[in-house]
């Protein structure tokens, strides 16, 4: 199967560079990044329905699409535009197929922004930068998705430990920390409802 990854930004480029040999063992994948989540969702229509084409007149029958997007605040919007974008281009998703259909587009939003699945995987964090301990996370929501600025309380915590007193590396973060990831461990429902779209597809 070939599964074509479209992202808003460098970031989430480097995550899935860490996260899909595990979570995608044996599956050819790609990495398109674009600039922002309005030129993604700008050039979206258009690119789904050349995969329609490729799909069902040229016969690539194992491609598939997964489009994953921060939240930031308006999870539902964002949602929902996407799901309008697949069903305009005439391809189905995976919350438009019924049980057992196979479907061609997964939509995924990080909430409210990629850091959250981070957070989600304290014991991760640690291991990248050894100078977090556990009580640099003293105060925080038990929830990783339950901030609006997850990349701020990373941040935050990162500099308790010592680390980008200069500011924010959110690729580096995504690299560093990626690679640490347990998905069986991490508590972001985000993630792990990226994690279980991923498994769904056939």
């Amino acid at each position: 199967m070939q599964i074509d990854f479209l992202v808003e930004e460098i970031s989430p480029q480097a995550a899935l560079d860490q996260l899909l040999p595990r979570l995608l063992p044996g599956h050819s994948y790609r990495v398109r990044v674009f600039e922002g989540w309005q030129d993604l969702l700008g050039q979206l229509k258009a690119l789904l329905q050349g995969y329609h084409k490729r799909i069902f007149r040229e016969g690539q029958t194992d491609l598939r699409v997964v489009v994953l997007l921060d939240g930031d605040g308006i999870c539902e919007r964002r949602k929902a535009a996407l799901e309008a974008k697949a069903r305009e281009a005439g391809l189905r998703t995976k919350t438009t197929a019924g049980p057992g259909e196979v479907f061609h587009v997964l939509n995924r939003i990080a909430v409210q922004e990629l850091e959250a699945w981070w957070l989600g995987d304290r014991e991760a964090i640690m291991a990248a930068y050894p100078g977090v301990k556990p009580h640099h996370f003293k105060g925080l929501d038990r929830e990783p998705d339950a901030p609006l600025k997850p990349n701020e309380v990373l941040w935050s915590v990162l500099k308790q430990g010592r680390y980008f007193a200069t500011g924010k590396r959110k690729t580096q973060w995504a690299t560093d920390i990626g690679r640490h990831v347990d998905p069986a461990r991490n508590t972001s429902a985000s993630f792990r409802y990226f994690c279980e779209g991923l498994a769904a597809l056939r």
